[in-house]
């Protein structure tokens, strides 16, 4: 679920690139040991780019700071979303972080 908030919201994310299979090359990875040794179902690695980006807004352009922020940003507002939608009943948070999950998911930077 989080990888397909994800590719709804930030622009510099792609799902297309993604790949949740358990290569052979990728047995040591930290994602593959903590979900065989320690059970976590959903574990993720998140690779980024300083050369640039190949598809979305962001086609073409060096990936910067901006970029990367931007990204941290929304992958927070995409954990929050996904707690909410896990749990609804026990994710009773104040509107203040509501709205600043609105604002953050409906922000991005602006290409130059």
């Amino acid at each position: 679920a989080l990888p397909k908030i994800l590719s709804q919201t930030a622009p510099a994310f792609c799902m297309g690139s993604c790949s949740f299979v358990v290569e052979k090359s990728k047995e040591s990875t930290a994602r593959v040991v903590v979900w065989r040794e320690i059970g976590v179902q959903r574990s993720y690695t998140m690779e980024s780019t300083l050369c640039g980006c190949d598809q979305g807004k962001y086609k073409g352009l060096q990936i910067g700071t901006r970029e990367l922020e931007e990204m941290g940003a929304k992958f927070c507002a995409g954990l929050l979303r996904l707690k909410r939608m896990a749990s609804p009943l026990e994710c009773n948070l104040p509107s203040s972080l509501l709205d600043i999950e609105n604002e953050l998911i409906e922000s991005s930077c602006k290409v130059t």
